[in-house]
């Protein structure tokens, strides 16, 4: 599949194109956007890795439909990003890289959703990418993924 390998010599397991820049963005704002689908029955979405976010994070659109398929933990929370505060709450639920070579990868997720959240679509490091190995190669703007 790829020439990077995990530091135990075995080959990441899943890889996929990433888009330095996601549709309806702007130009000038370059980042590292994965498709994901967060369940079977409806289409895959691009969201912004961001390492320092707590959680993944959906935009109000897609928040109000997809609260139905997961489960809500306890409470009430609230994120402090560079938009501003914004309360919500937690659920969680399985989403999917997708891959375009090897094996999609599914992970348990948190998610944070605000009715107000205006940044777009965001996985985060806190119950998401801290549940799996990936790495980065801009050479060639793909995103390689295994399981623990």
């Amino acid at each position: 599949m790829s020439d990077l390998i995990l530091p135990e010599q075995r080959p990441f397991s899943g890889a996929a194109s990433y888009y330095d820049i996601a549709p309806g963005r702007p130009v000038d704002d370059p980042r590292i956007h994965i498709r994901l689908k967060i369940s079977e029955d409806r289409p895959e979405i691009l969201a912004m890795v961001d390492t320092a976010a707590p959680w993944c994070i959906l935009e109000p659109s897609l928040a109000g439909t997809a609260k139905d398929s997961l489960e809500s933990l306890s409470g009430i929370a609230a994120i402090d990003s560079r938009p501003g505060p914004f309360p919500g709450k937690l659920y969680r639920g399985a989403v999917t890289v997708v891959a375009e070579e090897g094996e999609t990868l599914t992970v348990d997720t948190t998610f944070f959703l605000a009715r107000d959240w205006p940044g777009g679509n965001i996985v985060g490091y806190q119950g998401f990418l801290e549940r799996f190995r990936f790495g980065v190669d801009p050479a060639l703007n793909r995103f390689f993924f295994s399981s623990l």
